[in-house]
């Protein structure tokens, strides 16, 4: 059943739009773009885009494999009798207006008339769906910057935040199987997804944004690894929360807790969610806890170690400190040496020694298959070196902390 809100044969878009930068137009647009059919329904136009325009879902003779809906919150009602009066079973809700601001009543309204006809709704309040193979998308964002296709699914009650994710993804490489911005989960929520994520074969990492979480989550058997960021942890932002999404308050400390037991990684920030995030799509797990770090710089070591002295989980088997004078078979050679289950590369690019042995450093990289993690800081030349070790499959961090609490927090539930 949900399978068919990533890979649809048709939909129709209640709320088309032949003005630009109109939410109507811009999904219009980003669905035609994944060469996916695509009906506008609009009263007012003829046509919009060079395709025919409907005034009513009813109009359309073809079967609909999936409705979006992007009009005022109190037409909904109206526009979802219609649906299921056609026997549409999948439905986008991109319209907010709902619990988010006080109208509870309009949104089990939505559940009810859902439920008489047998629909699945995602939303209200969200923006929908993506799948990263098709790259089929129910969007109102432009000049977005998509992922390719890979083994992360993205979960997220914010659309704001799921489109900053998928971008910094798309920066770095790292590819998206599916990703969905449920809004207020009317109907369908993190439970129902995360089982379907479960036996969807293109899944194998699964990353969620959450604003409340009930006891059921805690209950699904998942078997792929699950990184949480949780927000609404005090009192401010659960007011926050509340006004957002509909969110009810959820103890963070239990959360935590619960998360430990389930062996679920949560993050404590963006930056750090990201971090697990790219880790695991690239490195998967390490074997064991020990590291070594092996460095041209001792700065950022050092504070490495600071962090390190924190961590309950990683061993520091080593640290080499190759100085300044480093080339790029002094790193290569100390790799060789190192017996460690994971190598934190801190490179100090700009000093002149490895940076005249660049060349020989990738390809040694290449050659020996190592769960590395690199850390770099600087501008623009240290940005093309970075790229550089994105392409070897090695995540780059710029942060200390950053690199220290992400994999601290992999390894704990290893």
């Amino acid at each position: 059943m949900l399978d068919g809100f990533f890979t649809p044969k048709n939909v129709a878009l209640i709320g088309a739009s032949s003005t630009k930068g109109k939410i109507g137009y811009e999904i219009f647009r980003n669905i035609l773009k994944s060469n996916i059919k695509v009906y506008p329904i609009n009263p007012k136009r003829k046509k919009i885009l060079g395709r025919k325009c409907y005034k009513d879902i009813r109009e359309i003779e073809d079967e609909i494999d999936l409705a979006v809906i992007a009009i005022d919150a109190k037409k909904c009602i109206d526009e979802l009798e219609k649906c299921g009066e056609k026997g549409i079973r999948r439905i986008v809700i991109i319209s907010g207006g709902f619990k988010e601001v006080g109208n509870k009543e309009l949104e089990e309204k939505l559940v009810e008339i859902a439920k008489k006809y047998g629909i699945r709704i995602i939303g209200p309040n969200c923006i929908g769906v993506f799948n990263g193979k098709n790259k089929f998308n129910t969007f109102f964002q432009k000049n977005m910057e998509l992922p390719s296709y890979g083994k992360v699914a993205i979960l997220t009650q914010s659309g704001t935040f799921g489109i900053a994710l998928l971008e910094k993804l798309a920066s770095e490489g790292i590819g998206v199987s599916k990703f969905v911005s449920y809004g207020n989960k009317a109907d369908i929520n993190e439970i129902d997804l995360i089982k379907f994520l479960e036996r969807d074969k293109e899944t194998e990492i699964i990353a969620m944004y959450i604003e409340e979480v009930g006891r059921k989550f805690f209950e699904i058997r998942h078997k792929k690894p699950i990184i949480v960021l949780k927000a609404g942890r005090n009192e401010l932002g659960q007011k926050a929360a509340a006004l957002h999404t509909g969110a009810m308050a959820t103890n963070y400390e239990i959360f935590k807790g619960i998360c430990k037991q389930k062996n679920i990684i949560y993050a404590d920030d963006f930056e750090e969610f990201f971090g697990i995030i790219k880790i695991l799509a690239t490195n998967g797990f390490p074997k064991g806890n020990k590291l070594a770090i092996i460095t041209n710089g001792a700065g950022p070591s050092v504070l490495a170690c600071d962090f390190l002295g924190d961590s309950r989980n990683i061993e520091l088997a080593d640290i080499i400190d190759l100085t300044g004078s480093a080339t790029a078979d002094d790193f290569l050679n100390a790799i060789d040496e190192c017996n460690a289950d994971i190598i934190l590369l801190t490179f100090v690019f700009q000093d002149a020694p490895l940076a005249e042995s660049l060349d020989k450093l990738y390809d040694g990289l290449a050659k020996r298959e190592r769960f590395y993690l690199a850390l770099t800081l600087g501008g623009r030349f240290v940005e093309r070196q970075k790229r550089k070790l994105l392409k070897l499959k090695i995540p780059v961090f710029e942060e200390p902390r950053n690199v220290i609490n992400c994999i601290d927090k992999i390894v704990e539930i290893k």
